[in-house]
């Protein structure tokens, strides 16, 4: 091979790997530079990622199209031309004219023009450089240009690469400008790496390819039968890796930056089957999936481990196994060079689909994330779908009996529960797969059901039987239930507990849960009374909802502000028949709707005695409240003489540098304190463990507490820098957690 050969791989590769990279890098970056402007609303993320799937689609139309009517000298002075032209939106930022969205109008619109304005060219057009540049390789005279799809792995690193470095290395380390400055630098390295690719492959001619005989279905012309095959077996990876995300966040641990792991697990599977080296067998592969749906089925059922991090392993290592027998079904069933630009326009549109099904549909279909059983029960036809595996008479007269075995027992163990239909659906496909095995083995079949048996059948999802309500929104799923022994209503956000009420007469308008009498959160009331001067009336802006248990807090002149971004919230907390706070403790509230950060500021200044922040759901941070913007705010709409309150609680992460950090940029003294949980009153009247923090510039206050409320300390531990809206570093205090105990626990 001539030395100038030698080079076209690595080249090619490191283009892919660059162009990759950006586009997934560029997706936080600008996310981040919005999230200030729109607030923390899920609908920030959806409608942004709904964006960039469509511009996705939208590159590999457009490599598709211009692969199939132009030239490879044509298309790359096409392809250059437009780099050159989306230099004029770079580096990228926030458009001049844009800062102040709608407050009263529905947002999405503003947000897509935004996008649309800011990275949409450049997105577009990088989109659309893979499959681009894996049709020039194929035209070239390298001995492996007859199968380009090698270098899609490649694709895949450099999206692994950004979406690994940016939470580990590039958001610690960069601001929000710093990432756009050294985006715009490898947009410019991307566009000369693109014109020397170009410039290698411009005399290039596709070679006509004979069908591989080692890919059955690897054809000259696709047919629409193989098109639709394509379409299902993008889907199904695309869906699984959002309805596991979904349901692991939601209903098994609320841990920052999870979500990172479903989806390098999805692009490590593309990395394994495109790659040239990858001879596993679609067979092998299958039977690992059905082992691993089987111990899902298994933790449906019952899940027996007490910590958590073996629950979401099993889960993610079986949804790995799914998305790579669909990933190396669709490998196996590869078009020749000639289709390839076509293959991954239907291989995106199948991911689109799944991200609407799963974003958009299921939301309103499914008040609980069923749409994940759903598509994994639909995983197991996966080598049905490619024409791996084919039904027959005979496999029906066999399959049968066992299979209505399965469905008896779903129904004998769960008809009585209202999560029935979730257990039965992922019992059948787990039937089809155990009997699939069990060609060669019977015992396989015979030894999931006694184990079944064993890890009792009648388990029934006790936190859905006694769910008094459920609902299910952008913002989550939301769930008011009772405790075990019946003694408390509860509030849920996900896994996380956002307030309970008692039920006994004597305690029902006594604030519990977080607030009881004596905790951190109750105490702080009292604060509030220290600083009263005379009759002067107070104001209270709480920023989060919850039941509105802090209401209960009456002091004659005191009134309450909430605000709430999520409208199920303010129905619920004023339902009667759910909670009765808000209507029966006779203070004066109002409740202003939308993000509390944006919402805050039409308040006039000097206008709170107290701002509480207590806006967190299901563990997750929205950083834009705890950022050194967010605070000035807070700080201009406090009366010099007020506190600011923040709920630090969290299982997850340490925020007490970060307030530490916040208090000195605003020249306020911080204090903390905590409480462990205990029982209050038979049967189960409980008062969580929970942290707090508070700060004011009123050093007479400072001293009161220090005096009176000696269980509130100062800090003096690790230091963070301050959160800005342009840098926050969501590792730091992860880690703190984990390796230390803030140094004020002690008591």
């Amino acid at each position: 091979m001539p030395a100038s050969l030698k080079l076209y791989v690595p080249l090619f590769s490191i283009t892919l790997i660059l162009s990759a990279f950006l586009l997934f890098s560029v997706q936080p970056l600008f996310g981040k530079m919005v999230l200030p402007l729109l607030g923390g609303a899920p609908g920030v993320w959806n409608t942004a990622m709904m964006f960039f799937q469509a511009m996705l689609l939208g590159g590999y139309a457009y490599a598709h199209l211009t692969s199939k009517y132009l030239g490879i000298r044509t298309q790359a002075v096409l392809h250059l031309g437009l780099l050159a032209l989306c230099l004029l939106v770079l580096p990228i930022a926030i458009p001049a004219g844009w800062q102040n969205p709608p407050v009263t109008e529905n947002p999405v619109p503003w947000l897509l023009g935004l996008l649309a304005l800011a990275v949409g060219g450049p997105f577009f057009v990088i989109a659309g450089t893979a499959p681009m540049l894996q049709r020039w390789f194929s035209t070239t005279q390298h001995p492996d240009a007859h199968n380009p799809y090698f270098l899609y792995a490649a694709s895949n690193l450099g999206s692994m690469a950004a979406l690994l470095l940016y939470p580990l290395a590039i958001e610690p380390l960069l601001g929000v400008q710093q990432q756009s400055q050294f985006w715009m630098v490898g947009y410019l390295l991307l566009a000369v790496l693109v014109a020397m690719v170009g410039f290698i492959s411009r005399n290039g001619v596709m070679a006509i390819t004979a069908p591989d005989p080692q890919l059955p279905a690897n054809n000259m012309t696709p047919t629409n039968k193989m098109r639709l095959m394509w379409l299902l077996l993008s889907f199904i990876p695309s869906s699984l890796m959002l309805g596991v995300t979904t349901y692991v966040t939601t209903d098994i641990a609320a841990v920052p930056l999870l979500w990172v792991l479903p989806l390098a697990l999805y692009l490590l599977t593309f990395i394994i089957v495109f790659s040239r080296i990858c001879t596993l067998s679609i067979a092998r592969a299958y039977r690992w999936q059905a082992l691993g749906l089987i111990a899902i089925a298994l933790l449906f059922i019952r899940d027996p481990f007490a910590l958590k991090a073996i629950t979401v392993s099993i889960h993610l290592i079986a949804f790995f196994f799914c998305a790579l027998t669909c990933h190396l079904a669709l490998a196996h069933r590869r078009p020749t060079p000639q289709h390839l630009t076509e293959f991954y326009l239907i291989m995106s549109l199948g991911g689109v689909l799944g991200g609407i099904f799963n974003s958009l549909l299921a939301p309103l279909l499914f008040v609980i994330p069923l749409e994940y059983a759903l598509v994994l029960g639909f995983s197991v036809l996966a080598p049905f779908i490619s024409g791996d595996k084919n039904f027959s008479r005979d496999d029906f007269k066999k399959d049968y009996k066992p299979a209505l075995v399965v469905i008896l027992l779903a129904l004998f163990a769960l008809m009585p529960t209202k999560s029935a239909a979730i257990m039965i659906m992922v019992l059948i496909a787990i039937g089809v797969a155990l009997i699939k095995l069990s060609r060669r083995n019977s015992s396989w079949f015979a030894a999931t059901l006694l184990i079944i048996l064993a890890l009792d059948p009648g388990f029934n999802w006790d936190y859905l039987s006694k769910a008094l309500h459920m609902e299910r929104n952008f913002f989550g799923v939301i769930r008011v239930t009772t405790s075990d022994r019946g003694g408390m209503r509860m509030l849920l956000h996900g896994t996380t507990l956002h307030g309970t009420q008692a039920l006994d007469e004597a305690y029902r308008l006594s604030p519990i849960s977080y607030y009881a009498a004596g905790t951190p959160g109750g105490q702080v009331f009292g604060m509030l009374s220290d600083i009263q001067q005379g009759q002067e009336p107070q104001t209270v802006a709480m920023l989060g909802l919850g039941l509105g248990s802090t209401a209960c807090f009456f002091e004659k002149g005191r009134d309450f502000v909430f605000y709430e971004i999520d409208p199920a919230m303010k129905r619920i907390a004023e339902d009667k028949n759910l909670f009765t706070y808000l209507s029966d403790c006779g203070s004066p509230y109002r409740i202003i709707m939308g993000d509390a950060r944006l919402r805050i500021t039409e308040a006039p200044d000097a206008s709170y005695d107290m701002i509480f922040l207590d806006a967190f759901s299901s563990d997750s941070i929205p950083m834009h409240l705890l950022t050194k913007e967010a605070f000035d705010v807070y700080f201009r709409k406090l009366k010099p003489h007020g506190l600011i309150v923040v709920h630090i609680s969290n299982r997850f992460l340490d925020l007490s540098p970060v307030v530490v950090a916040l208090a000195e940029a605003h020249n306020a003294v911080p204090r903390f304190s905590h409480n462990y949980g205990r029982l209050l009153a038979q049967p189960d009247i409980m008062m969580q463990g929970s942290i707090f923090a508070m700060m004011t510039r009123n050093t007479e206050l400072i001293s009161i507490v220090d005096h009176r409320y000696t269980k509130w300390k100062s800090y003096s531990g690790d230091t963070l820098p301050v959160w800005t809206d342009d840098y926050a570093n969501i590792l730091a205090p992860m880690l703190l957690r984990i390796t230390k105990e803030p140094n004020w626990m002690g008591e």
